[in-house]
């Protein structure tokens, strides 16, 4: 009789109210969006640290490879002569890209220029060359073409965007554009082989931007998916009232 009326006379009862699947689906939202604010933050750090630390007048360093080819001419798009990927996204971004080129191998003359994709291939049609697919652990791949001497000297070529040739290192200053660009090296004479090694820097004006972006992005979802993942935790946790059933 005592613990049936201790039954009836607990109106009430009391348990933690429990992960429900509205309460799951938003914490994993909450987590993702965590997720990808780690990536967004990292990257905007890398990019402070880039413009902080890796500028030398003005310039942030890309990178220096050397290549190496059998026949007279070295080609190949900019986002595979200067690292992989990215010059499509970035191009607008890059500013003015300077070029530097020295032979590997002599103090002969080298030759460097920028050209439209489709006149610096009527230019190569039929010559021995090699074209640069992209660079692997600071390994240059190639693609290599058959072929005999070109026709003219490089310097009498009337393609060039942009060009310099000469003894000893010569750079190349080139405000990058939009479209579809090719880099060739050459020996100034039209002579083979080529060897050389290229430095490519670039102004990158917009860089301290970008890290804004990305910095203040990351801190973003950051905050967004903190809150996500903790209001439901706090829900789940509270304790849940509820009526209980009395035995009439």
């Amino acid at each position: 009789m005592t613990a049936l009326r201790s039954s009836r006379s607990a109106g009430r009862s009391t348990w933690p109210a429990g992960w429900s699947i509205a309460r799951l689906a938003t914490a994993v939202t909450g987590v993702l969006l965590t997720l990808c604010s780690l990536g967004l933050l990292a990257a905007g750090g890398t990019a402070v640290w880039a413009d902080r630390t890796q500028r030398h007048g003005g310039d942030i360093n890309l990178g220096t490879w050397g290549y190496r080819s059998t026949g007279y001419a070295l080609a190949g798009r900019p986002a595979d002569m200067f690292g992989e990927g990215g010059w499509d996204v970035l191009r607008s971004l890059f500013g003015t890209v300077r070029i530097r080129v020295t032979s590997a191998t002599s103090p002969d003359p080298v030759f460097l220029g920028v050209a439209p994709a489709r006149a610096a291939s009527r230019y190569l049609t039929n010559v021995s060359y090699d074209t640069v697919r992209g660079i692997t652990r600071d390994h240059a791949t190639y693609t290599v073409h058959r072929g005999a001497a070109p026709a003219t000297a490089p310097g009498q070529a009337s393609i060039w965007a942009a060009e310099t040739s000469g003894p000893g290192s010569q750079t190349l200053s080139w405000p990058a554009r939009d479209g579809s660009w090719i880099v060739v090296v050459m020996n100034a004479d039209g002579s083979r082989p080529v060897a050389v090694r290229i430095h490519a820097a670039a102004a990158l004006p917009s860089l301290p931007w970008i890290a804004a972006g990305l910095l203040t992005g990351g801190g973003l979802l950051l905050a967004a998916g903190i809150f996500l993942i903790v209001v439901p935790a706090r829900h789940a946790g509270k304790p849940r009232r509820d009526s209980a059933r009395h035995d009439r």
